[in-house]
């Protein structure tokens, strides 16, 4: 075998023989041999073993690395050689000392004086500063569990004769393993002493005044709180029935009281993070409920953001159709995640409205051609929908938190899922066919079946812009439309200058009607209609003459004065406030995509925070979290670039772009990233090739969203509730948690897409090139 052969097996078995050093370092070469090359030729064997031996032989070889050094060369010894070698040089001598067995071998001398190894230092080292520049740590959607260490503060007071003369004292944490009593000054007690303190009567603990023993473990000072602390433990005789009641309480009250300061502190920094994020999430949570075998959309929570991303009622409507959710609900709760496609086609001289999921198309083999269709017309839109189980503890928390009464929101209770969608169509309006495609007939399945579900809304009180209290009732009522005949209906709402009637279907109406309502003292009053759904029949009014409103305000609030228990929990103001709040709380637990808060920094990299994730989210892919890090550099980091920059971030904290599409190819031979920009993603001829490597099976797809949006305030609605129990404790962090609100400037969602632009490159669609596309754009 020549010598050139020779070379190009050691190179090829480059990663071989460094598997085999350490084989060698113990005289277990031949079985490392064995293990890793059982199938190669002899002569192979022979050349790579001769090589690890000839590496691992000690040498006294002076090593010197100045001729293609970045740093200054410092001079030392190693093992008493003369050694010339600058910072990168000195590192991977150490790196290589530790491979070979801490000796100094001909392996370490040869990386020491390679070039190209040297090279590949320097990248890992500029890789690795990349990589740590954007990595974050991460929280979770799921509320924090402290297990054993939870504690409540209570809002009782405990007393005892032989502790401060018998004075009620405030209770700074009580829990299953004890309680922490606070005074002014020091206690006159000594640590190990047996204390008897008298708990009052407390619903779900104590049926009366008990008296429980403590322990005295320690007496400390909280300077937070400016008042001594006794810790208290439980002695070991404590009835067993005590501390599980005890238990029972604690979980029980958690949600209702305030918790141990530092734990507090904690959970409001959450509650209040997450209220961030959903308050500017694009997503448009859609609440569902149990019907029959599949589910229902019953109600949905708008927000200033995701009413501004999305166009609202055109995507409620795309969710409508009966038939068509009953399959996407299938879908849904069997993959969690949907593409849904709403719009209209024409076929021969007439308009056909559609809704049909990516994946059914894909079945059909009619993705390419009807989306090509849709995509036409200004009226589609194409909806990411995401669907996520709504538990009972999930409702159970909402309800206590917010301190209402689960029997009188019966509809609340029965929420079983949230669904969270968004609009997408950006990604695929300006889609086009990259190659001819068969247009079938079309299946009476897409088709809408004008059988629609009705899908109620809440939103911020900001958003709404109403201006007088409205009650729900049930009156009868009576619509003059002849001169000796009149219609029948019943007052579903009413306030002071207008209501909401329900008449029979199909009903006809002038645009100003008399009505008459005997309950209410309304006769023959004129109204405008001011909205009429012929097939439901309501009909929403308000007074035609704006000198009649004083009378009939007067009217309504003698009646409501009158009744004002009755009016009370009608009250449709207060009947939304609960029911935001309440959706609110479930929506904050569940949030479909990974989201990064931003704050205000003069360094780019340090405006990101924290990220928030669920626990089986897949939005990372193709990176994975270590611990409690999040890798972020794949989406935001430039690439081929020696120290860490981003281009995107810069463009999206300046808001010259929201949104940004990452792309990577996952080479399946060996688990190698292949980054692909944007613009040569979606317009470029690398499509085909993407699509071609994507048939053979050799590469798979991933692609991300990023979108950024600027927060809309230092507040959320429940930035009062999330710190009001934090206010009791130490006002000093309420003001301080209160003043970092004004901090917060971004939410950035990232939000894999593999599943549908997979698809969309398979089906041979690509998206039309900009006239003009702009510069602040990263590449």
């Amino acid at each position: 075998m020549s010598a050139g052969e020779e070379q190009a097996i050691i190179k090829q078995y480059q990663p071989l023989i460094r598997a085999l050093i350490p084989y060698e370092q113990q005289n277990r070469l031949l079985e490392g041999i064995n293990k890793f090359s059982k199938r190669l030729p002899s002569a192979v064997r022979k050349v790579v073993k001769e090589e690890v031996v000839r590496l691992t032989s000690l040498t006294d070889a002076p090593a010197d690395n100045s001729a293609f050094a970045h740093f200054p060369v410092m001079k030392f010894k190693h093992f008493g050689i003369q050694m010339r070698l600058d910072k990168v040089g000195a590192k991977i001598l150490k790196s290589e000392t530790s491979l070979y067995q801490d000796r100094y071998t001909v392996g370490v001398f040869e990386s020491v004086m390679n070039s190209d190894f040297y090279q590949n230092q320097i990248k890992k080292d500029q890789f690795k500063k990349i990589v740590d520049a954007f990595n974050i740590e991460s929280q979770s959607f799921t509320d924090i569990d402290f297990g054993d260490d939870i504690a409540i503060r209570p809002n009782f007071t405990v007393s005892s004769p032989e502790f401060e003369k018998g004075r009620h004292c405030s209770v700074s944490a009580f829990s299953h393993l004890g309680m922490v009593v606070e005074t002014k000054r020091p206690p006159n007690v000594t640590t190990g002493d047996t204390i008897t303190f008298t708990l009052p009567e407390v619903a779900g603990l104590t049926k009366e005044p008990t008296d429980i023993a403590f322990n005295l473990q320690a007496v400390k000072y909280n300077k937070h709180l400016g008042k001594y602390e006794s810790f208290f433990v439980f002695p070991d005789d404590i009835e067993p029935e005590f501390l599980t009641n005890l238990r029972r309480y604690v979980k029980v009250t958690a949600y209702r009281q305030p918790l141990q300061r530092d734990l507090e502190i904690e959970r409001a920094m959450q509650e209040l993070e997450r209220d961030r994020i959903l308050e500017n999430s694009p997503w448009l949570p859609v609440y569902l409920s149990a019907h029959k075998k599949s589910l229902k959309p019953t109600i949905a929570l708008f927000t200033k953001a995701n009413v501004e991303h999305n166009k609202a009622e055109k995507l409620l409507s795309s969710l409508q159709d009966k038939p068509f959710f009953d399959a996407l609900a299938k879908e849904l709760l069997k993959y969690n995640e949907a593409f849904v496609f709403h719009g209209t086609i024409k076929i021969k001289n007439a308009t056909v409205k559609i809704t049909a999921t990516h994946r059914q198309l894909v079945e059909m083999g009619q993705l390419n051609a009807l989306l090509y269709l849709l995509a036409k017309n200004d009226d589609f839109i194409c909806s990411h929908c995401r669907l996520d189980v709504v538990t009972r503890t999930d409702k159970q928390k909402a309800f206590a938190i917010h301190d209402i009464a689960s029997k009188e929101f019966e509809q609340l209770d029965n929420i079983s899922h949230v669904l969270y969608c968004k609009d997408v169509s950006g990604y695929i309006g300006n889609l086009t066919l990259s190659a001819k495609c068969s247009f079938k007939p079309l299946s009476s399945d897409l088709k809408a079946s004008g059988d629609n579900w009705h899908i109620d809304y809440v939103m911020e009180e900001d958003l709404d812009r109403r201006n007088e209290t409205r009650y729900v009732i049930d009156k009868a009522a009576s619509i003059k439309i002849g001169l000796l005949s009149s219609l029948e209906a019943r007052v579903a709402d009413l306030s002071a200058s207008g209501m909401r009637l329900i008449v029979a279907p199909n009903s006809e109406l002038q645009k100003e009607i008399r009505v008459s309502v005997p309950d209410l003292k309304i006769k023959n009053e004129k109204y405008k209609v001011v909205h009429f759904e012929p097939a439901s029949g309501v009909i929403r009014l308000c007074l035609a003459e704006a000198g009649r409103k004083t009378k009939v305000s007067a009217n309504v609030d003698t009646i409501v004065e009158e009744n004002t228990a009755y009016f009370k929990v009608r009250d449709i103001a207060r009947i939304q406030r609960l029911t935001h709040r309440f959706i609110w709380e479930l929506a904050v637990r569940h949030m479909p995509s990974l989201a990064v808060l931003c704050v205000m920094n003069r360094f780019t990299f340090d405006r990101l925070k924290t990220v928030y994730q669920s626990d089986n989210s897949d939005d990372l892919f193709p990176f994975s979290r270590t611990q409690n890090i999040i890798p972020l550099h794949g989406f935001f980091a430039d690439k081929g670039q020696a120290k860490p920059k981003s281009l995107i971030l810069e463009a999206m904290f300046k808001e010259s772009i929201q949104q940004h599409l990452v792309v990577h190819c996952v080479r399946k031979s060996d688990n190698r990233l292949v980054f692909i920009r944007e613009r040569d993603f979606l317009y470029s001829k690398l499509r085909t090739q993407i699509k071609e490597q994507l048939d053979e099976g050799k590469i798979q797809l991933s692609s991300t969203d990023v979108t950024a949006i600027r927060c809309h305030g230092a507040i959320t609605p429940l930035t009062k509730k999330r710190l009001a129990q934090l206010s009791k404790l130490d006002k000093a962090m309420y003001d301080k948690l209160e003043t970092m609100q004004a901090g917060y400037t971004h939410c950035i969602f990232i939000t894999n897409m593999s599943a549908l632009h997979h698809d969309l490159v398979i089906d041979n669609l690509i998206a039309k090139r900009e006239l003009k596309e702009p510069d602040s754009v990263p590449a």
